[in-house]
């Protein structure tokens, strides 16, 4: 069995090449997983326009739903798991009226989302992130993206997925919300 060579008769180039992979893979992998992390903390604020369901040109600030349930459903004309998640979504609110859902269109064209709500007509307001300032607060990487703000104010769940009527309407019923 040969022996391995001591560190003096190793290249030069391989503990440095050693730690710039690792330092790769812990950039690359881990260090986005870590992020900030929103459940528990206060939901940033936002004012966006309103395109469907509510006052023409009006607006929503999400600091005015305190004392709400309120379900940030973050979506795109083109993303079907999106469109899956509105079905849900008008399912379980219609049910409960406690729960205050606003969708935040993202990565998306105006007359895109337009034919979308035109067709869909969900029962709540749409809002419009034509800059991705909400998107970015609350470090929406994946649509659909789910976030539920408890009474107070804070982000109580986060769901980077589809999530289904039971997932819902379980984390809505911890919160107090059935």
């Amino acid at each position: 069995m040969p022996r391995p060579k001591p560190a003096s008769e190793r290249p030069a180039w391989l503990l440095p090449a050693l730690i710039m992979a690792l330092s790769v893979v812990v950039g690359a992998v881990i260090l986005p997983r870590l992020g900030t992390r929103l459940e528990g903390a206060p939901s940033p604020d936002f004012s966006l326009p309103v395109v469907f369901g509510g006052e023409p040109d009006g607006r929503v600030k999400l600091s005015e739903q305190r004392g709400k349930l309120v379900v940030l459903d973050f979506w795109a004309s083109w993303c079907k798991p999106c469109r899956e998640q509105a079905h849900v979504l008008a399912a379980v609110s219609k049910n409960n009226s406690k729960v205050v859902v606003i969708g935040i269109n993202v990565s998306d064209s105006p007359a895109a989302a337009q034919r979308y709500l035109a067709e869909a007509r969900p029962p709540w307001v749409v809002l419009e992130d034509s800059d991705d300032l909400a998107a970015q607060a609350y470090q929406v990487k994946t649509l659909p993206t789910l976030v539920i703000i408890d009474r107070e104010g804070k982000v109580a769940a986060v769901r980077r997925h589809f999530v289904g009527a039971r997932e819902l309407t379980t984390l809505l019923d911890v919160l107090g919300g059935a």
